[in-house]
């Protein structure tokens, strides 16, 4: 369901989540070594080069369990009636790059041991897709497990069945990583509701421009916002132009893009940028 955008709370961060679409490397990305003993970089440049050097090192990677979940989800779903669901490389890179940390460090969870989550990862890795909601399917198993098995696991959980088939999920990725004898499986599931025209830069300097585009004539375009890690308003307004002052400050600014439904208005979010 779609997040209303409640005008008095506009210093709050709204929730909903983020999605799939095209990723931009991080400026030093050819220099970036892989090192997952304390997790990935602790800003959001460093991450996102971390996280790619990360994925194109690791050979830990089950592309052929990952098709084959992919297809046995939208195979429950068209038995469900619902529109399969599109499978997109950045959510895949946000799957993996949590599969894969979950591995090496030797844990499970939604979010990873620094305490980021699913939504972080892809507004991170994800450029220009706007989305208004997100769930994950997170499962261990012995590292001989079939893809039958894997999802036999997520289906057994009463929540992880119900995002299998929620109507509203258009878009898909999926990590299936082994690691400590077990394999490590990560299954994102977003709804896609728009993208910008041109990949956002991870840093801002000087002026740069974004234009929205929704993939529903329904919505109308209002505005944006700017927030930080505790959901304070940095900037907003309804020209698509951001600033390098408008996030200048230490920690990272969260684009949230605000649309119109007849007299409501909802967040879409966007990125995140930094200076």
């Amino acid at each position: 369901m779609l997040q209303k955008y409640d005008t008095l709370r506009a210093s709050t961060l709204l929730a909903i989540a983020v999605a799939g679409g095209a990723i931009m490397a991080a400026p030093a990305a050819a220099e970036t070594r892989c090192d997952l003993s304390d997790g990935y970089g602790d800003d959001v440049v460093s991450y996102v080069a971390e996280v790619e050097a990360c994925l194109d090192a690791s050979d830990a990677f089950s592309a052929d369990r990952e098709t084959a979940v992919y297809e046995k989800t939208n195979a429950a779903r068209a038995k469900a009636g619902l529109e399969p669901l599109e499978r997109r490389a950045s959510l895949d890179q946000a799957a993996r790059a949590h599969a894969l940390d979950m591995a090496a460090r030797n844990y499970a969870g939604h979010s990873d041991l620094e305490g980021r989550g699913h939504v972080y990862r892809m507004r991170a890795l994800d450029r220009q897709v706007l989305a208004s909601a997100t769930g994950a399917n997170v499962v261990v198993l012995g590292a001989d497990a079939s893809a039958e098995d894997i999802y036999d696991a997520i289906r057994s959980d009463t929540a992880n069945r119900e995002n299998l088939t929620r109507e509203r999920f258009n878009a898909t990725g999926l990590g299936i990583a082994e690691g400590n004898d077990r394999v490590y499986v990560v299954q994102m599931l977003t709804t896609v509701d728009g993208e910008l025209e041109t990949p956002l830069p991870l840093q801002i300097a000087g002026a740069t421009s974004f234009q929205p585009r929704m993939s529903e004539d329904y919505f109308r375009t209002a505005g944006w916002n700017l927030t930080d890690d505790a959901g304070n308003r940095l900037a907003g307004g309804q020209m698509m132009r951001l600033t390098a002052e408008s996030v200048d400050q230490p920690g990272n600014a969260y684009l949230d893009i605000l649309v119109e439904l007849n007299t409501d208005t909802y967040v879409l979010r966007g990125p995140i940028v930094s200076r």
